[in-house]
């Protein structure tokens, strides 16, 4: 009986609780987010050259499975010019390097998936320049069945993230309801979306369509006030390997041509007056991560 109570005890001993699954953090880890700085350098065809954009970015896990961003804009970046009297340049004016350490200018944004009265949504907050402050949007993203995604934006004047010309700000508070349209029935490499400004009363139709190589996309934009319609045509070719080549007109005659390849990007503005050279940018991404 005492052998059977020394063997009892002895087996209790070697049993171990099994391990436990870690709780995910329902906090913002700093220790955990990744940083990262870039810019982009452009150069112009009247001789100048800048890094027009200098910025710290931040990404961490947030409030089980949500993202977290920062993204600060420095004050100070390094620029230089030439012309017939030479080359000036800011990177010896000491006194204005100290505008480097000046992170008042920053964004920043939470995402996160939920459920809302049983619908699935990705919500987005956006903050831009809050040490300034600027416009927040509300961003609310959801699929519903036989009419397709559908996002409703919320976005206060001024906001650029929210404005649907590419680094334009909004002119005014804005109320905007965005349709994905279902067209994979019609055809695999049409695409079409419809959005309309419950505030501003202004409204946009997206058609594109994919073959091949060639990617073209039409954006008719709608003044439902004043009945006024605008017209801009993309068209996209990436048949010669790492090189991409666009073309943007719109109705009135403008619009640009551009070469990618990697990094680097060739925009050559064009108008009914033809070319400016002037205007010919070639600009370089950079960004290091930290």
């Amino acid at each position: 009986v005492d052998g059977d109570a020394h063997n009892s005890a002895h087996s209790a001993q070697l049993k171990r609780p099994a391990p436990r699954t870690p709780t995910p953090p329902t906090h913002l880890e700093m220790d955990q987010m990744d940083i990262k700085v870039a810019g982009v350098v452009t150069a112009t065809g009247d001789g100048a050259v800048a890094n027009k954009k200098f910025t710290i970015t931040g990404t961490s896990t947030f409030a089980k499975g949500g993202k977290l961003t920062l993204k600060s804009r420095l004050k100070f970046s390094p620029s230089a010019s030439a012309d017939k009297n030479g080359v000036t340049t800011n990177m010896t004016d000491f006194g204005d390097m100290h505008k480097i350490t000046n992170l008042d200018d920053f964004d920043l944004s939470i995402a996160k998936s939920t459920e809302i009265m049983g619908q699935a949504c990705d919500l987005n907050l956006s903050m831009e320049k809050v040490g300034r402050g600027g416009a927040s949007a509300l961003t609310a993203k959801t699929n519903v069945e036989n009419v397709g995604d559908v996002t409703i934006t919320l976005a206060g004047a001024g906001h650029k993230g929210a404005c649907p010309d590419d680094g334009q700000a909004l002119g005014a508070d804005m109320c905007r309801i965005s349709v994905n349209l279902p067209t994979a029935d019609i055809h695999k490499d049409l695409t079409a979306s419809v959005d309309y400004d419950v505030a501003g009363k202004d409204a946009n139709m997206r058609v594109g369509y994919k073959s091949g190589d060639v990617t073209v996309a039409l954006r008719s934009a709608v003044a439902t006030t004043t009945k006024v319609m605008a017209h801009t045509v993309n068209a996209n070719y990436s048949g010669i390997e790492g090189i991409g080549i666009g073309i943007e007109m719109n109705d009135s005659g403008s619009g640009k041509l551009s070469v990618t390849k990697d990094r680097y990007e060739l925009e050559v503005p064009v108008s009914k007056s033809g070319v400016n050279k002037d205007d010919i940018k070639l600009t370089m991404k950079w960004s290091m991560a930290m």
